[in-house]
């Protein structure tokens, strides 16, 4: 059943932002059992989870766009949200593939990351 009152799905898409905190970048699928193979690490600055600062609720969505730090040598090709700060903690609550991106050298990676409830 869809939800069909819009505060309700506003509530939602809030509880998801408040539940995946943290966002998380990898160099390969992390799987669907909350495990976190393959996060990226190293760098200077290093590479760590960084808060997703979700914006409101707004027409069932919400928005955040993290920004990592990422180490030379590093193809990014997943992200995922997680409930704990931790690199490679097992706290992986979603993940989707990401556009593949390799580092030659020392950068940045932004991503838009947008949850809509339904």
């Amino acid at each position: 059943m869809a939800i069909a009152i819009l505060a309700q799905r506003n509530n939602l898409a809030t509880a998801y932002g408040t539940n995946a905190a943290y966002g998380a970048i990898f160099t390969a699928d992390p799987g669907t059992t909350g495990t976190a193979t393959g996060e990226v690490t190293g760098g200077a600055p290093a590479y760590n989870r960084k808060a997703m600062a979700w914006g409101a609720a707004a027409a069932s969505a919400i928005t955040g766009a993290p920004v990592f730090d990422v180490p030379t040598g590093t193809t990014v090709t997943f992200f995922a949200v997680a409930s704990s700060v931790t690199p490679a903690a097992a706290t992986l609550l979603d993940r989707v593939s990401v556009t593949s991106q390799a580092f030659a050298s020392q950068g940045t990676y932004t991503v838009t990351a947008t949850y809509t409830q339904t």
